[in-house]
């Protein structure tokens, strides 16, 4: 093989492992701090070279300058943290879902620090968190998931990113579905410790002398413990919807680009 051929296929290839390692950055159990850096630089470099034999068959025109090739490196790194933004949004709605349960049920003052995320996080919310991570991988979501990035080198092959003015309407688009991902999950809950709450209010009412405060705080945590015990087995079909507006908000990306 010609040198200057050999060249141009490590440039694609280094391209391509900028962008898919920003990605495992940002990804859902790549991201915690727990996670060995040894292990994420690992993974994208083989996820990268199985994608640059599967997807570039051929070196493509790349930017004869030093300085021109730097810029399409840092392109590369913007596109990997657009793509692990939109995968890490879904999940940040689910935990916006179990955050609305907590404060509606008075655990938000219950607050943990999570080494992991380095951060404070809430009960419901880390058991939405985890609940959704696990059936991510229970149900091969992942497996979408790296196909449709597998695609998207056919789509924005590398070195051919192109940032717009046009892509801030999706990006607004996508925050706000993250915002109604997470109010239709908690809206069953939530309604019912509305109505629990209102109850409260009538006792308040009708029997001054009971302290309903005191009482109050034990039965909505009951009340949303025995709620998510009743609507679990019908939030595993609902998150499954919700991966695959993944996929389909990684394409709608690519295609914008």
């Amino acid at each position: 093989m010609p040198v200057a051929q050999f060249i141009a296929y490590w440039s694609v290839y280094f391209l391509l492992f900028m962008r898919f390692a920003t990605l495992m950055m940002v990804l859902p159990f790549f991201n915690w701090r727990g996670t060995p850096a040894l292990t994420k630089i690992g993974f994208a470099a083989l996820f990268s070279y199985l994608v640059f034999l599967a997807g570039v068959q051929t070196p493509l025109a790349l930017p004869q300058h030093f300085f021109s090739y730097a810029l399409a490196v840092m392109a590369e790194v913007v596109l990997g943290l657009a793509l692990g933004y939109l995968v890490q949004l879904i999940f940040a709605a689910v935990r916006m879902a179990g955050q609305y349960l907590d404060l509606q049920a008075g655990f938000a003052m219950s607050s943990v620090f999570d080494p992991m995320f380095a951060g404070q996080v809430t009960i419901y919310g880390q058991f939405y968190y985890l609940l959704t991570l696990i059936v991510f991988f229970v149900t091969n979501a992942h497996h979408h998931l790296f196909i449709a990035l597998s695609r998207s080198v056919a789509l924005v092959p590398p070195g051919g990113v192109v940032f717009h003015a046009g892509l801030i309407p999706p990006f607004i688009e996508f925050f706000a579905q993250m915002v109604q991902i997470a109010l239709q999950l908690a809206a069953p809950i939530l309604a019912i410790l509305f109505f629990c709450d209102l109850a409260l209010g009538l006792i308040a009412k009708t029997v001054p002398q009971l302290h309903v405060f005191l009482v109050g705080l034990p039965l909505k945590v009951g009340v949303a413990l025995f709620s998510i015990f009743l609507i679990l087995p019908y939030l595993i079909p609902v998150l499954e919807n919700i991966f695959a507006k993944i996929q389909e908000n990684l394409l709608i990306l690519m295609r914008l680009l």
